[in-house]
Order: C-alpha cells, then sequence, then structure tokens
C-alpha cells in the first residue's frame, strides 16, 4: 500500500486542490512501478515494495525528491517532466543504472556521487550552468545535457566508458577538454556557438558527429576521425568544400543551409567513395528543384538519398514508388541510433 498525493485541480490562481489516496499495487512483489501521468505532487510508504527496480514518474508535479532511501534494489528511476529543482536525497539507490531527470527545474549538479554504476543519465531542458559532481561515474555510457545554460565542457575526464555526449543548444563557444573521452562514439554539440572545429584528436572511435546550428565556416580538424561514419554541419557559414581528405570515410553527410554557391567545388565530394546521404537543400546553389536535383545527379551519380528523398526523386509526383532497396541505405547501427 502507497500513499500519494495528487492535485485535483489548479485554476492558476494559487488555489491548488490535492487529494491524498492509498495506491495499493496489483502486485507487491512487482519489479516495477509505472505512474505517468497521474497528477502526482507526493509519494510515500515505497518500502512497501521492497523488490522494485524500475520506478517511472513521468509528466507529473513532483516538486521534491524524496522518501526513496529504501529503494535499494532499484536500477532504474524516471522523472522526466516534473517541477524538480534540487538533486538530492539519491545517495542511497546504489544499484541506479538509469536516472531520467529531464525537462525539470534542476539549476545545479550534485548529490550523484554515490550513483557509481549509473549508464545512463539524462538532464535535458533544466537550467544548469556548469558540469560538475559527475568526475566519478565511471560506468557512463550515457549522457544528455541537451537544452541547458552549460558554457564550457570540462569535468568530464572520469568518464572513460561513455559512448554517446549530447550537449545541444547549450553556450558553448569552444570544443575543448575531450580527449579523455576515448570511447565517445557519438557527439552532438548541435546549437551552440562554436566557430571552430578543434580539440577531437583523441576521439579515435567516434562515428557520429553533430555540429549542426553553430559558427563554423571550415572543414577541418576530422582528420583522426578515422571511424567516423556521420557528419551533421546543417545550418553553419561554410562556403568551400575543402579538406575532404579528412572526411573519406563517411557514409552520411548533411550540410543544408550553409553557404555553398560554386557547383565546381562539389566535384570533390566524388572522393567519399562510400557516400550514401547527402543533404545540400538551402545553400545558395540550390534554385529550381529539378535543376538542382538533375545537377546533382550528373555531379555524385553514386549517392543514395539527396535531401532525405532517393537522388532520382521527382519533387510533387505523390504516386512515385519508393525504390525497394530505400531502407537498405541505412545499415543497422545507422537505424538503431535513429530510433533511440
Amino acid at each position: 500500500m502507497l500513499q500519494i498525493e495528487r492535485i485535483t485541480s489548479n485554476k492558476g490562481n494559487g488555489n491548488i486542490e490535492k487529494e491524498i489516496i492509498e495506491y495499493r499495487h496489483k502486485d507487491e512483489n512487482s519489479n516495477e512501478l509505472n505512474l505517468t501521468r497521474e497528477r502526482v505532487s507526493r509519494i510515500w510508504q515505497l518500502e512497501n515494495l521492497p523488490n522494485l527496480e524500475k520506478l517511472t514518474l513521468r509528466w507529473n508535479m513532483i516538486k521534491k525528491i524524496e522518501n526513496f532511501e529504501n529503494l535499494s534494489k532499484l536500477t532504474s528511476l524516471d522523472l522526466n517532466d516534473n517541477q524538480i529543482e534540487k538533486l538530492e536525497n539519491l545517495e542511497n539507490l546504489v544499484h541506479l543504472e538509469f536516472l531520467d531527470l529531464s525537462y525539470n527545474r534542476i539549476s545545479k549538479l550534485e548529490g550523484l556521487e554515490n550513483l557509481v554504476l549509473l549508464k545512463e543519465l539524462h538532464l535535458v531542458h533544466n537550467k544548469i550552468e556548469v558540469i560538475e559532481g559527475i568526475e566519478n561515474l565511471c560506468n557512463l555510457e550515457y549522457l544528455e545535457f541537451g537544452d541547458n545554460r552549460i558554457k564550457q565542457i570540462k569535468n568530464l575526464d572520469g568518464l572513460v566508458n561513455l559512448k554517446r555526449l549530447f550537449l545541444g543548444a547549450n553556450q558553448i563557444r569552444k570544443m575543448k577538454n575531450l580527449e579523455k573521452l576515448t570511447s565517445l562514439e557519438e557527439l552532438n554539440l548541435t546549437g551552440n556557438a562554436i566557430t571552430v572545429v578543434e580539440g577531437l584528436e583523441n576521439l579515435v572511435n567516434l562515428r557520429v558527429l553533430s555540429l549542426a546550428q553553430n559558427g563554423i565556416s571550415k572543414i577541418d580538424g576530422f582528420s583522426s576521425l578515422t571511424k567516423l561514419k556521420t557528419l551533421d554541419l546543417n545550418d553553419n557559414r561554410i562556403d568551400n568544400i575543402e579538406n575532404i581528405d579528412q572526411i573519406s570515410g563517411i557514409n552520411t553527410l548533411w550540410i543544408r543551409k550553409n553557404n555553398l554557391d560554386d557547383w565546381k567545388q562539389l566535384y570533390q565530394l566524388r572522393a567519399i567513395t562510400n557516400l550514401k546521404s547527402l543533404t545540400m537543400e538551402m545553400n545558395p546553389i540550390y534554385s529550381s528543384d529539378y535543376t538542382y536535383r538533375n545537377r546533382m545527379n550528373q555531379i555524385l551519380p553514386n549517392i543514395n538519398l539527396l535531401d532525405g528523398f532517393p537522388l532520382n526523386w521527382k519533387q510533387g509526383d505523390p504516386y512515385q514508388e519508393l525504390p525497394k532497396e530505400f531502407y537498405s541505405y541505412f545499415d543497422e547501427e545507422e537505424r538503431t541510433i535513429a530510433l533511440e
């Protein structure tokens, strides 16, 4: 039997009505409890579910992390989209492997030191300004800090097993302090204020790099990324195709909405022999779709996808069929990344 406080009415004028109910889980030996979108503001007596391993409290109205101290077997805690302002009372959850606190109001990283088994940490859309307090979480594989107020990449040296790092929609100006992240396979820095690609020399296992919506003007700084397969440079300030030898192993290049205005430069992309997918629209070379696609077909006849459609796709024809091999253009690994 659990005790749950629920918001029953909020008229928007500070007059909030609540109720306390007794909640009986259909199986007290269950290892999972899901109370998504139940208007929960507080929950207690969780010790009555001693076998709980997965607790989901997404889309509720919880303001404080509390009453979880007896959940010694908990491995997954989802508090996405609540009203939490402080990271606290998590120190006893030493078996936690998954923690999602995205879409809350957290401004400081603290109280995570004991969660050394943590593999995934999600803190999207909070108010975090400084990366700190996670240096000893050496088992982390997935770290998500998108849409915060972070200005500097730092304090990540201990995350030697980190494979995926998301820092999009922050205020980062410089790519630095990444040299210890040698296991990293995916790095997302979309929507920052980066102008120069640098600091990637040690990221030899990187397969996916997203640098869209920055201020990058030059294709450079990729020479050590021999395993790179997908490069996203959409919405930058690139006006010249150069240093193609640094990215000759990729199969996907997104470079839409830049400043490319010379068709002759595009012939250099032929050096990317495994290129399957290219996004080029919204550059100055783009005029009518008919002219653009025909010229791209002449320059790069071996690519499969142009701007997300088959190279020979006819704009405005809703009855044409996708080729049978359309989905085979993406290997299994790329589809997995997209779905996750």
